[in-house]
């Protein structure tokens, strides 16, 4: 029904119809083929299961599943700040409703639904209701996955710290036992750097500590991921990466830092560390082996790269 329309506030801010309905569910039957309107009872137990996990990717992913056993819904895309998550697949001919997620009065996510077949009004208005329940819930699962991000972040370069780098070893062993695919760890120490903070203090060494991790940072894919444990270590996960790609990201990131203006400045190289996860490996394992291979190019001269 397109002059539906007409009424489209994508702000939905409380629920504004009753739900007190029979327990038939929210209305008519759909026609055959389609899917059955909740009943006040599935609500209640949708957001009981809303209440049961403050993880932002698991209430997303409840949602999605309660919508698509209720609506037509082909894909749901959850945008805020720069991120945004989508479950589902897109279909030809979707049709398309945006509804904003508020908090004093502004829009902190913006969410599209999309469908198989234009909305009835009361599907339209069913959809409204379950957004705005789903809406408190994810105010406070978005805070806390702020404060998780910020908690797993080295404050200095931004990078992810030591804690980032154990959930994210932890992510990739699994993947690798699960798919049989292996994936890389690069140990990295920049060489040369305590004399920076000694002669020009420890506010240079800071500046040089942003330029060493900007610099990682952008020799990588961007399905990588880069760490800083303190001082001047530095560790990438890479993954799906085998002992050959781990070689030519190593050396991407050699040169990438030799070549670097302050970096250059100051005298800093970086000796690397490489090893690859296998097959009934170990976190530890994977971890002992770098770190030796790291210790080898130290022991090699420098500025160079050494695989376990």
């Amino acid at each position: 029904m397109e002059q539906l329309n007409q009424f489209y506030d994508a702000n939905v801010s409380e629920p504004y119809f009753s739900l007190e309905e029979s327990n038939q569910g929210l209305g008519q039957d759909l026609d055959h083929g389609q899917k059955q309107v909740l009943t006040q009872g599935q609500l209640n137990k949708f957001i009981l299961k809303l209440l049961t996990t403050i993880d932002l990717p698991k209430l997303s992913q409840l949602y999605f599943q309660q919508l698509t056993s209720t609506l037509p819904l082909s894909e749901l895309k959850i945008q805020f700040e720069d991120h945004s998550v989508i479950y589902g697949q897109t279909v030809k001919n979707t049709h398309l409703k945006t509804l904003n997620c508020l908090q004093m009065g502004s829009a902190i996510a913006v969410m599209d639904y999309s469908f198989t077949q234009p909305l009835s009004l009361r599907h339209w208005q069913i959809l409204q209701q379950m957004h705005v329940n789903f809406c408190y819930p994810f105010k406070n699962a978005l805070e806390h996955h702020k404060i998780k991000q910020f908690a797993m972040k080295d404050f200095l370069t931004s990078l992810g710290n030591r804690a980032s780098y154990d959930e994210t070893m932890v992510r990739l062993a699994s993947q690798s036992q699960r798919r049989h695919q292996p994936f890389g760890l690069l140990m990295l120490d920049m060489d040369n750097f305590k004399q920076v903070n000694d002669i020009h203090g420890h506010q240079e060494g800071d500046k040089v500590l942003m330029a060493c991790a900007d610099t990682i940072l952008h020799s990588l894919r961007e399905s990588d991921f880069a760490f800083r444990f303190g001082g001047d270590e530095f560790c990438c996960l890479l993954p799906e990466a085998d002992n050959q790609t781990n070689n030519i990201i190593a050396e991407r990131i050699r040169i990438a830092i030799e070549s670097e203006s302050l970096l250059q400045q100051h005298k800093i190289s970086c000796s690397i560390g490489s090893a690859t996860y296998q097959e009934k490996d170990s976190q530890i394992g994977i971890f002992s082996r770098a770190d030796e291979a790291l210790y080898a190019a130290k022991q090699a001269g420098k500025n160079c790269i050494r695989g376990a």
